[in-house]
C-alpha cells in the first residue's frame, strides 16, 4: 500500500496503541456507578420542558420590529406576486359596455308582472359587496401582517379544494382605482367593502402600520370620486396571525379589547365618510369555519382549546362582546355620525311537514344560527335552547354583559343565500341533546335542500358550494319571520349580501373561451328573483326593508372552496387581470333602474291595490 509519512507513522502508532488497550483495566477503578457524581457547570440553568403543554396564559406581543413581522411571514413560506405590484392609475372606462341584446336572448323576466314599474321606498340603498382578503391580493405588501387565512392556505394543505391562495387574486389593493371607476361608470352607488386588519395592525395590536392607513385614505377618496358611498366592514375573518400566537384570538377575552382597539382607530378616521358599519361579518363563521381551525398543530391551542364544540361558542361569545364594546363607543362617547350593526348569516327553514318535531327542527335551525346573536333584539342573552343543549359548552353572560348587547345593533343586517327544508334528526330530539357524541349534536336538527314533495328547492349552485340553491321564494319569508316572528323589535332590515355560484362557471371559461362564462343565465334567473321576492316582502307584506346589497363585485377567493368556485357580477382572468361584466351585472342594473325612485318629490314606495 506504499510508504508512511513520518506523521502518519505517528498516528498510526497512537491508534495501535489504543487498539491493544484494555477498556477494563482502565475504567475498573469506575466499576461502581454509586460513586459517580457530575456536577453543574458556573453559569449555567436547567429547565425540565414539555412541547406539548398546553399554554394557558397569554404571551404578550412586545416586539415589532421588521425581523418580528418577517419572522411571522416565514411561517407562511413564499408568497406569490401577481403582474401587477403598484397602485395603478385608471383609464377611461367605455361609454357602452358589451352585454345581452334581446336579438337573441333577453335578460331574465319578472316572475311577477304586477311588480312592473313599482318603486322601492325613497332612500332605499343598494350596490356590491366584497371582502379584502378575498379580492385584495398583495398579501405582504407594504407593511401588512399575516391573517390566520395566509396560514391555512399556504400551510395546511387542502384547506382550500383548490389548494389556492389570497396572494394574488383579482390584485384589487393595486387596481382599486380602474375597479372604481368601473362602478362609477356603471351606474353603481354603493360599494360595502372590509379593511384588513392586519394591514392596518400587522401584529393585531400595537404600532399602527403607515403605509396600510395610506392606501385605505386613498380608496376612500376613489370611491367618493367616483360617486359610490362605502358601508365598511371592520372584520371579514382575516384575523392577524400573530394574535393566535398569543393568546388564541377569539377563544380568549383578551380579543375583545384589541378588536376594539382596532375598531376605534379606523371608525375615528373614516366616519365623516362611511354611512353604515359592519363590526363583524357574519359570527356564524365561528361555527362552520374558527371550530375548525388548526389549534395546536400550527398555532398554540391555549387552555387546552382546539378545535370542536368548545371553540365554536367561545368564538361567538368574544366575537358577539367585541361588536357590543365598539356600538357602545361609537353612539356613547364617539358620537358617531351613521348607523352600527354586525352581518348576519342565516338561511330560511321551514318544516318539512306539519309534524310539531319538524316545526321544533326548524326552530332549533334558526336557534343555532341567528338566535345565538339575536339577544341584541331582546334581552341580550342566548336562546334557551342554546342554554338547555350546550351546558358548561356555552359561555354565561353576565348582566352587565347582557345589558351592553341588548341593543346594540341600529339595524338587522342578514347574508340570506338560500333557504332550507327541516327535519327531524335520527333518533330523535331527547336522544341527540343528551349525547354529546352524536354527530349531529350541539344543533340537532337536520335541514335538505329538498322541497317537502321530493323536489330540490330551486335550481343548484357549483358544486363546490353544494349547499347554496336558488330559491328566491324563501328570502321573502325569511324576511317576514326575523321582523315579525323572530325578532319583531327590528326597526329595519337590510339583505346586506345575496349572491350565486353559476356551475361549473371558471371551467367553461378555461375550455371554451370567456364568451361561454359571461351569459350566466343562473345567477342573473337568481338575481331578478331575489330582488323581486324583496320588493315583493316590502309592498305585500310591509316589511321594512331598506336595503340590497349584491355578491360580489367580481370573482373572489371563495374560502375553502378557492378560485374555483365564482361569485362575481364581472369575471376575473387570474392571468392578466382584465375583469368583464356578466349578463347578472345588467339584470342586476337594469332591475334597479327600473325600481329605484329617484324622483324629487317621491318618499314612499307606491303601493298596489
Amino acid at each position: 500500500m506504499g510508504q508512511l509519512s513520518p506523521s502518519k507513522k505517528h498516528g498510526f502508532a497512537l491508534l495501535s496503541s489504543f487498539l491493544l488497550y484494555s477498556p477494563s483495566s482502565a475504567l475498573g477503578q469506575y466499576s461502581n456507578s454509586s460513586t459517580i457524581s457530575f456536577t453543574l457547570p458556573t453559569g449555567y440553568t436547567t429547565s425540565a420542558f414539555n412541547n406539548s403543554a398546553a399554554p394557558t396564559l397569554p404571551t404578550p406581543v412586545t416586539d415589532f420590529s421588521d425581523l418580528a413581522l418577517a419572522a411571522l411571514w416565514q411561517q407562511i413560506g413564499p408568497i406569490s406576486t401577481g403582474p401587477v405590484t403598484t397602485t395603478v392609475q385608471p383609464t377611461p372606462e367605455p361609454s357602452v359596455y358589451p352585454q345581452p341584446g334581446g336579438a337573441y336572448h333577453p335578460l331574465v323576466a319578472s316572475s311577477d308582472p304586477k311588480l312592473a314599474g313599482v318603486k322601492l321606498p325613497k332612500g332605499f340603498k343598494w350596490g356590491l359587496a366584497s371582502s379584502s382578503y378575498q379580492i385584495e391580493g398583495a398579501a405582504n405588501a407594504e407593511g401588512k401582517g399575516p391573517s390566520i387565512w395566509d396560514l391555512l392556505s399556504h400551510r395546511v394543505e387542502n384547506w382550500v379544494a383548490d389548494n389556492s391562495t389570497g396572494d394574488v387574486l383579482a390584485s384589487h389593493y393595486w387596481l382599486y382605482k380602474q375597479d372604481f371607476a368601473r362602478l362609477g361608470a356603471l351606474g353603481i352607488k354603493a360599494f360595502s367593502p372590509s379593511i384588513s386588519w392586519p394591514r392596518i395592525f400587522p401584529f393585531g395590536s400595537g404600532p399602527v402600520n403607515e403605509e396600510g392607513v395610506k392606501h385605505y385614505d386613498d380608496v376612500i377618496v376613489e370611491m367618493h370620486k367616483n360617486g359610490i358611498r362605502p358601508s365598511i366592514t371592520l372584520f371579514h375573518w382575516d384575523t392577524p396571525l400573530a394574535l393566535f400566537h398569543a393568546y388564541g384570538a377569539w377563544t380568549s377575552p383578551l380579543i375583545v379589547d384589541d378588536f376594539f382597539n382596532y375598531a376605534k382607530f379606523i371608525i375615528s378616521r373614516y366616519d365623516a365618510y362611511v354611512d353604515d358599519w359592519f363590526t363583524i361579518n357574519e359570527p356564524q363563521y365561528c361555527n362552520w369555519q374558527y371550530a375548525s381551525y388548526p389549534a395546536g398543530t400550527y398555532y398554540p391551542a391555549f387552555n387546552g382549546t382546539g378545535p370542536g364544540v368548545k371553540a365554536r361558542f367561545l368564538c361567538g361569545h368574544y366575537t358577539l362582546l367585541a361588536h357590543a364594546k365598539v356600538a357602545k363607543w361609537y353612539h356613547e362617547e364617539f358620537k358617531g355620525q351613521g348607523r352600527i350593526t354586525f352581518k348576519n348569516s342565516g338561511n330560511y327553514y321551514e318544516a318539512n311537514s306539519t309534524s310539531e318535531a319538524d316545526k321544533v327542527a326548524a326552530q332549533r335551525n334558526f336557534d343555532f344560527s341567528i338566535g345565538w346573536f339575536g339577544g341584541v333584539w331582546s334581552d341580550g342573552d342566548y336562546p334557551k335552547s342554546l342554554k338547555e343543549t350546550l351546558g358548561d359548552l356555552l359561555p354565561t353572560l353576565t348582566q352587565e354583559e347582557k345589558d351592553l348587547i341588548k341593543g346594540s345593533c341600529d339595524f338587522y343586517a342578514i347574508d340570506g343565500y338560500t333557504s332550507f327544508s327541516a327535519f327531524e334528526v335520527s333518533g330523535g330530539l331527547e336522544a341527540c341533546v343528551s349525547n354529546r357524541t352524536n354527530p349531529n349534536f350541539p344543533d340537532c336538527a337536520g335541514s335538505v335542500s329538498v322541497a317537502p314533495n321530493g323536489f330540490p328547492v330551486g335550481p343548484s349552485a357549483d358544486p363546490g358550494v353544494n349547499w347554496l340553491y336558488d330559491a328566491p321564494t324563501g328570502i321573502r319569508g325569511y324576511l317576514n319571520h326575523l321582523t315579525k316572528v323572530l325578532f319583531p323589535s327590528i326597526p329595519d332590515i337590510v339583505v346586506t349580501e345575496m349572491g350565486f355560484a353559476e356551475p361549473f362557471e371558471g371551467e367553461m371559461a378555461e375550455r371554451s373561451g370567456l364568451q361561454s362564462a359571461l351569459w350566466d343565465l343562473r345567477r342573473a334567473d337568481y338575481f331578478q328573483n331575489y330582488l323581486d321576492n324583496i320588493l315583493a316582502a316590502i309592498v305585500y307584506d310591509k316589511v321594512n326593508v331598506t336595503g340590497a346589497w349584491g355578491w360580489a363585485i367580481f370573482d373572489n377567493f371563495e374560502w375553502a372552496s378557492g378560485k374555483a368556485v365564482r361569485f362575481g357580477l364581472q369575471y376575473v382572468n387570474y392571468t392578466d387581470l382584465t375583469r368583464t361584466p356578466k349578463a347578472s351585472m345588467f339584470q342586476f342594473l337594469n332591475w334597479f333602474k327600473e325600481h329605484e325612485d329617484t324622483g324629487a318629490g317621491a318618499n314612499s314606495t307606491m303601493r298596489l291595490m
